[in-house]
């Protein structure tokens, strides 16, 4: 299979893993829990997808969750409740450019948004994209080299529409 069939075969089975996991029961507010018990629920949902000739394992070589067989690593993931920090995107590009897996996913799990904010890090590229939870709907929002990635320490946030307050005049404050 060509790379970019990999590729898409690895980001398509992901996608439909994370629909599964959006669709598990949540954790009920209060109960306290770390970053690896999400991990595990992430990579149950992501198994059946994948060949059962590749691993699955959470906290490996400090991704998340990685996918792999015995020619290397398929698919890394990191992921975050909120927005992607400018850290763990530096730990996924490092990841990737140490271990080359076919293709290295950082994602945002917003549980207030409809949509997830994923960075897709292929051969020499980042792409910034937007999926929605429901709708599964893809945007593009921004492609560019690892290298200009690497240079970008801001966060892409979604875009927050607020409400513009009425100014008040001298005489309507009154």
């Amino acid at each position: 299979m060509r790379e970019a069939e990999e590729r898409f075969e690895i980001f398509s089975a992901f996608r439909m893993g994370i629909e599964g996991f959006l669709s598990m029961p949540a954790i009920p507010e209060g109960m306290r829990y770390r970053h690896s018990t999400i991990s595990h629920r992430i990579a149950e949902s992501l198994r059946p997808f994948f060949p059962s000739d590749m691993s699955i394992d959470v906290d490996l070589n400090g991704a998340d969750i990685t996918i792999w067989d015995g020619n290397g690593c398929a698919l890394a993931l990191f992921w975050a409740p909120s927005y992607i920090h400018a850290d763990v995107k530096r730990k996924a590009i490092a990841f990737h450019e140490r271990y080359c897996p076919s293709l290295t996913l950082a994602f945002s799990l917003f549980s207030d948004r409809p949509l997830m904010l994923v960075y897709r890090i292929g051969k020499g590229y980042i792409e910034y994209l937007h999926i929605g939870k429901e709708t599964s709907e893809e945007k593009v929002l921004r492609r560019c080299t690892i290298d200009e990635g690497k240079a970008d320490d801001g966060q892409l946030r979604l875009p927050i529409h607020r409400k513009r307050r009425k100014r008040l005049t001298s005489s309507q404050d009154r």
